[in-house]
């Protein structure tokens, strides 16, 4: 008998340590897997650039533009503190604000979220207002400051409730375990994931304090989405809810932000705001009961100030004004001579132009490239709506069809011909003989006059002269000058004279470049006194009143000079704007780059690219000036 109790105690001895050998290896490698670093003691917020962003003096600005543009930055004051600072400097008129003078704004503070379409910005926990971590504790884990990472009492009562139900229906969880979740796993409810997480709620525990703990989890939980955006963190989560940083938010927005928190969809603001309604009115009269707010704050909303927010959120969504402030936020620099604002609202006017024809286009891939730069360095601002996509690859390599943009070259090469631009050329009709029959081009709109200018036959893109001045000064000597700049250029040119009418592809990058070769030799020229500014081809298409955009620009804008080339090709699939500001030369591409259905769509340059240089020159906060070479120095 004795034998067989030693036997059993031995048999019992090997199991139990076969299982903690077992149990340790498991926690062990629990531990090993996850990323422990990604919970930090924050001591500052991530800035994006050290560069100040400088709005020029004599300028005007839109109020909603910098408003939108403020959140963005590392400043913890207010809007409204910012412009009553600025008094002096700056005025609003309605919604418009114009800068008497030179106003810096603060650095920008970086979007830290790893995915694309998302804004997460991690802040201190001394930058973190006392009334979200109080509120939350109260709310969702009242002994967050006494337990270990795991709450005993909560979870006996969850597996209690799981045993009656036959299912996982409460999970018990603390703040730890919720962060542990939020940073390591999924939402699958299962007994080995939810073992995992109180191994590593209690390590962590053991590793990191409280505020640590408390910090990260404000910094890390999943808010929701809006508009597309994912929100993640309490910075992101007051800056897209109610357009404010944290520090600024009053008790019941605090109170609905903590009420998200139990689920962002099931609670969504616009969809299902009685829920929501009810939630925070519960929040709200509990944390005053745990004495977080004064009984002297202002009580629940009204249905007035319900329904004026729930207008604004939809409001913001149809102009979606959140999306520009994800994607500069994520920039990993400022580009040389464009400063983060300017990026901020050339961006917004990309997504406004194709918000707006995306409306009439609802089944079509639309999307935009941007390419821009000084013309004497290498530094390039590049955009591409698609940011799932590679932005470098898509502006740099893939090549769509030209259009028009490219007789400005055309003609800029017969004038280094002895081709005036002031002489006379016929506007009628032309017919070349070619190998593969006759070729008659014909125009897009109609030419009433027998004879124009060269000069005004390019500010009105015009085909049969181009056509007509490249054959009575030979097609070879054009073909040998335009190699330089298009060495894809199909050969010989005599017998692909369309190629002069933009029958060529190029990426936007590549289109960039062929302007930024053609300005330097024409600057140079003017320099070495060759030519004089008069006779460049930056001065002949200068005044937007004179060229295809004269119908279609403001009237803020037609008394600035600027260089402007529009260009449409295949049927409204290839959208194009060139532009040379004096600070920068742009390419501005809009259209369908994938599964095109072959119907064509009525866009054209004019209509599309050329809208998002408008507002964003408009609105950019600098000033123009006279156009010239002297500014491609600076």
């Amino acid at each position: 008998m004795l034998r067989h109790i030693k036997l059993f105690f031995l048999i019992l001895s090997i199991i139990v340590t076969i299982f903690s050998i077992i149990a340790s290896v498991f926690i062990i490698r629990t531990i090993g897997d996850i990323p422990v670093f990604r919970i930090n003691s924050i001591k500052e917020v991530s800035l994006l650039s050290n560069s100040d962003v400088l709005i020029d003096s004599d300028t005007q600005i839109n109020r909603e533009d910098l408003k939108d543009y403020w959140q963005l930055t590392e400043s913890a004051l207010s809007f409204e503190e910012f412009l009553q600072i600025n008094k002096d400097s700056i005025s609003v008129i309605k919604n418009k604000i114009l800068v008497s003078n030179q106003v810096q704004l603060p650095k920008i503070a970086k979007n830290e979220c790893e995915y694309t379409y998302c804004y997460q910005r991690r802040l201190p926990f001394g930058q973190m207002p006392s009334v979200f971590w109080k509120g939350l504790i109260g709310i969702e884990d009242s002994r967050f400051l006494e337990h270990f990472g795991i709450d005993i009492k909560s979870i006996f009562r969850a597996i209690v409730t799981d045993i009656k139900e036959m299912r996982l229906a409460q999970g018990g969880s603390t703040l730890t375990q919720q962060l542990v979740k939020n940073l390591y796993y999924t939402n699958e409810k299962s007994f080995s994931r939810k073992i995992k997480e109180v191994i590593v709620a209690i390590y962590i525990e053991t590793k990191f304090s409280k505020e640590d703990i408390i910090s990260s989890y404000f910094n890390e939980v999943f808010w929701g989405s809006f508009n597309g955006i994912r929100i993640k963190g309490l910075y992101s989560a007051s800056m897209i809810y109610f357009g404010k940083k944290p520090n600024e938010i009053e008790p019941y927005e605090a109170s609905i932000l903590i009420s998200l928190l139990k689920g962002p969809y099931f609670y969504a603001p616009i969809k299902y705001t009685d829920r929501l309604k009810q939630r925070a009115n519960v929040v709200f009269k509990k944390l005053i009961s745990e004495g977080l707010f004064s009984s002297n704050v202002d009580n629940v909303w009204s249905e007035q100030e319900w329904s004026a927010w729930i207008s604004e959120l939809k409001e913001r969504t149809l102009n979606n004004r959140l999306s520009p402030l994800a994607y500069i936020s994520s920039q990993s620099d400022e580009s040389k001579g464009l400063n983060f604002y300017e990026q901020f609202i050339l961006v917004k006017s990309s997504f406004s132009v194709l918000e707006e024809i995306s409306k009439r286009y609802p089944n079509e891939d639309l999307g935009m490239k941007i390419v821009m730069g000084n013309l004497k360095n290498k530094n390039l601002f590049t955009y591409y709506s698609k940011w799932e996509r590679d932005k470098l690859k898509a502006t740099s390599i893939e090549r769509h069809s030209v259009g028009s943009t490219l007789k400005p070259l055309f003609y800029t090469l017969l004038s280094y011909f002895g081709v005036g631009w002031n002489d006379e050329v016929e506007t009628g009709p032309v017919t070349l003989k070619l190998a593969s029959g006759d070729w008659t081009p014909r125009e897009s709109h109609v030419v009433s006059e027998e004879m124009t200018s060269v000069g005004k036959a390019l500010q009105e893109s015009l085909n049969r002269p181009l056509i007509r001045l490249a054959e009575e000064n030979d097609f070879q000597k054009l073909e040998e000058s335009s190699l330089a700049y298009l060495p894809t250029l199909k050969t010989p040119l005599a017998q692909y004279p369309g190629q002069l009418l933009g029958a060529i592809e190029l990426s936007t990058f590549e289109l960039f470049e062929v302007y930024k070769s053609l300005f330097n030799k024409e600057c140079e020229l003017v320099k070495s006194g060759v030519k004089s500014w008069d006779d460049t081809v930056l001065h002949v298409l200068s005044d937007p009143t004179k060229t295809t955009i004269r119908k279609l620009i403001t009237a803020n804008l037609s008394k600035l000079n600027f260089f402007g080339k529009t260009g449409t090709s295949n049927n409204g699939y290839d959208n194009w704007f060139v532009f040379y500001d004096g600070w920068n030369l742009g390419v501005i591409w809009t259209g369908v780059d994938s599964d095109r259905s072959g119907k064509g769509l009525k866009l054209y340059g004019g209509t599309t690219s050329f809208r998002v240089f408008q507002e964003f020159l408009l609105s950019r906060g600098r000033r123009l000036g006279e156009l010239g070479c002297e500014k491609s120095e600076l």
